[in-house]
């Protein structure tokens, strides 16, 4: 089965200068045709985005089913992870991961699809080297315990080659690479000129395109990938 699934980190619905864009995210989604979108920096009830459920008034947006992961309080709201799908989620966990500052935390869902049932994450590693790797071994500990195929989303704030990327490596397929694709997802200076964002899945998926969608309404671009899902 041939799945779209992107991974964006929407900065919490805001580009660059602070403009609230929920709408112009939800045109991006839904112009890319995605079936399966992981989230990070989605508020949830903050006082910052005008107290927008932002994952739901994407899905409601969208007509996707969702699923939220809360890992910090902002007043009387949330700041975390979220998931979009265009098929039905069986369930969803939150995990925290180890962290030093910013607590972060790894989105688990199961979805069902026509032919098979798929395990998607998404995740938003700390700014910190040896934080990120001890999130990494406690993510590969949560994905040993999930079945197959298995899809890894995320802003893992870290290029290819450093260590948590080549740990989660050892494990999963980096779709880009597999693909030898590369692309540029954050911008250090006024354009895209970095990878950290990246698609991640298990050996049995056949990675079939990947890349990047131009659009100013974050700090970041979205990634979007063509899989094919094996039938069980």
């Amino acid at each position: 089965m041939i799945l779209n699934v992107m991974t964006y980190n929407i900065h919490g619905g805001k580009d660059k200068r602070g403009k609230l864009r929920l709408n112009d995210v939800a045109d991006i989604i839904k112009q890319s045709k995605a079936d399966i979108v992981g989230l990070q920096e989605v508020d949830k009830f903050a006082a910052r985005s005008k107290f927008i459920n932002e994952i739901w008034f994407l899905s409601k947006k969208l007509r996707m089913c969702y699923a939220y992961g809360a890992n910090i309080r902002l007043g009387i709201g949330f700041f975390g992870n979220g998931i979009l799908s265009k098929f039905p989620i069986k369930m969803s966990q939150n995990y925290y991961l180890p962290s030093k500052g910013e607590r972060r935390g790894i989105l688990i869902t199961q979805i069902i699809l026509p032919d098979n049932n798929l395990w998607f994450l998404t995740t938003h590693l700390g700014l910190d080297e040896n934080e990120r790797i001890n999130q990494t071994e406690e993510i590969l500990k949560i994905i040993k315990r999930q079945g197959r195929p298995l899809i890894l989303t995320g802003d893992f704030n870290e290029t290819p080659g450093n260590k948590a990327y080549n740990r989660l490596k050892e494990v999963l397929v980096e779709t880009s690479e597999k693909l030898s694709s590369d692309y540029s997802s954050f911008a250090l200076g006024n354009e895209p000129d970095i990878k950290i964002d990246y698609i991640m899945h298990t050996n049995d998926i056949i990675p079939e395109s990947i890349g990047t969608i131009m659009s100013d309404c974050s700090d970041h671009l979205p990634v979007i990938s063509t899989l094919d899902i094996p039938v069980s």
